[in-house]
């Protein structure tokens, strides 16, 4: 028993996000911070239907260099196919909304799966979304950012091993302190 547990927690697990519209000038923040937080989660991509956004890209490529990882960004015009494609690969598809599961009935299913993409909104979400998802999962049935059920999903799914993860390639890392900040530079 002992092994199949060493082995399970050794899996690569390959989470996605999948951001749901992207207005240019009043997304620009909170894409970014999507963004952010996926790659700070553990996530290796975030998807953005939308317009394509110099901004959003390059900050997050400046961020991806000083502080490591291979995390990737990708423009896409529509949303149907590519989600369905995604379920073809063998991605389990995961709609973060108000309206669904709690997560707390929902985070150990998720997170013992191998491929996960995590569907989220910018804007009125279509119908489609919640019947082609296999999962609809709420943080409380409250009104709130997608920024923080994002960052709520992946912490539960991972069980806070996102948390210890370490960063490639990296140029500056950060030395926890109890009081200050410390910054080595690594290039």
């Amino acid at each position: 028993m002992l092994v199949i547990t060493i082995l399970v927690s050794m899996m690569v697990r390959e989470i996605v996000i999948f951001r749901y519209g992207h207005r240019d000038v009043r997304d620009y923040r909170v894409t970014s911070h999507c963004a952010l937080v996926s790659r700070a989660f553990g996530a290796k991509k975030i998807i953005i239907c939308g317009n394509r956004d110099k901004k959003v890209e390059k900050t997050l490529n400046e961020v991806s260099k000083r502080w490591g990882g291979k995390f990737k960004v990708a423009f896409i015009d529509t949303w149907l196919e590519p989600l369905k494609k995604m379920k073809k690969k063998g991605f389990i598809l995961v709609h973060l909304t108000m309206y669904g599961e709690p997560i707390q009935e929902v985070d150990k299913i998720i997170g013992k799966k191998n491929k996960v993409c995590v569907i989220i909104g910018s804007q009125k979400v279509d119908r489609k979304i919640y019947n082609i998802s296999d999962f609809n999962v709420s943080i409380t049935k409250q009104p709130h950012s997608e920024i923080a059920a994002l960052s709520v999903f992946l912490d539960r799914i991972q069980a806070g091993k996102e948390l210890e993860k370490k960063f490639s390639s990296a140029e500056r890392e950060i030395i926890p302190e109890k009081q200050g900040k410390r910054v080595i530079h690594l290039k």
